[in-house]
Formats: structure tokens, sequence, C-alpha cells
């Protein structure tokens, strides 16, 4: 019971911390079992982690810019006829990171059996601004699996995501969703 408990308890921090896809906007999915589905709807070009229910690009954006330029990208993109994309936080981009043994991978570290494709083994942008150096910003690094600062004006790439929060201090109230306790 008390493992249960737990379990419904994590769940409602993850919709917490992450928010959740609306109801109007519930995507077609292609038929097919696990924690990712790729969506029809978007013309099998985004991706649903229906662990977080955040929508992930099937294939980021292979250029490298700033971090200025990227979350104006993302803030710009059409990804499958579709809008509204950002700039994950460095929470959400961690949640593809597959966590493995501390042995050093030639390839990106990303759950197994996944969809996606272009991903490049090195660290992408986030949302998050340093607070302690203004010239910072946060990007996760897929082939060591963390999450560094990183001086604003140099280039990496983006992958853009929608669905959750942007701004997490508007998140969700912390109140139990019916059927999870």
């Amino acid at each position: 019971m008390q493992t249960s408990r737990l379990a419904a308890l994590m769940n409602i921090a993850f919709v917490v911390l992450l928010g959740s896809v609306s109801a109007a906007e519930s995507p077609s999915e292609v038929p097919q079992t696990g924690r990712f589905a790729v969506l029809t709807t978007f013309h099998e070009a985004a991706v649903l982690d229906r662990t977080t229910d955040l929508i992930w690009e099937r294939s980021p954006s292979g250029s490298e810019v700033t971090w200025a330029t990227a979350q104006t990208r993302c803030g710009l993109k059409t990804v499958g006829g579709h809008s509204g994309w950002r700039l994950p936080s460095f929470i959400e981009l961690m949640t593809l990171i597959e966590p493995t043994s501390h042995q050093k991978s030639a390839r990106p570290t990303l759950p197994a059996g996944h969809p996606f494709s272009g991903i490049k083994p090195g660290a992408y942008w986030t949302s998050d601004a340093s607070s302690s150096e203004p010239a910072q910003a946060y990007a996760v690094d897929f082939l060591s699996a963390d999450v560094a600062p990183r001086q604003k004006d140099q280039p990496h790439p983006l992958w853009c995501v929608r669905g959750g929060t942007a701004d997490r201090s508007k998140a969700y109230p912390l109140a139990p969703r019916p059927g999870l306790i």
C-alpha cells in the first residue's frame, strides 16, 4: 500500500513540474506500446512521451546556435503542421536521459526503444538561465548524461518540446488527481 501511495505522489510531482497536454489537444498516436508514441496528427514528426505527457520533435534541429537564438527558433518553429514549441527546461530534457552505469558511451544516452533520430552526442540548450552567472544557461549533455552551465554565446543544438508548462512557478496546484491516491 505504501509503495502505491509513493508512486501516486511521484506521479503528482511529475504533473506539477511538467504539466500535461490538454484534452482538447489529445494527439493521435501510431499504435504502439511502451513509453513513446509517434504522433500521426503531427505527420509522424513528433513523439509523445507517455511518462511526462510532453511532445518532442522526433528529429531535433541539427544546427547549432546561441542560447537566445535557440529560444527564438523553438518559438517560431512548426513541426508536423503545429506551432507552440518552446525550449525545454533542464528537468524536462533530463527525462530523456537513460540512467546508465558510470561507463562512457560514444552514443547518446536515450531510453531503449526510443523513436528519435538525428540526436547528437553532445549538449542541447535548455530554457534555464544560470541565476548566479548572467552570461550562462544550462545545457543537457546526451553523451555524458549530465547538465551543466554553458556560455550563452556558444553554439549548441536545440530540441524543442510542446506541452507541460514553460513557467514552473505557474504549474498546476499540488492537489491529488482523482484515482491517484
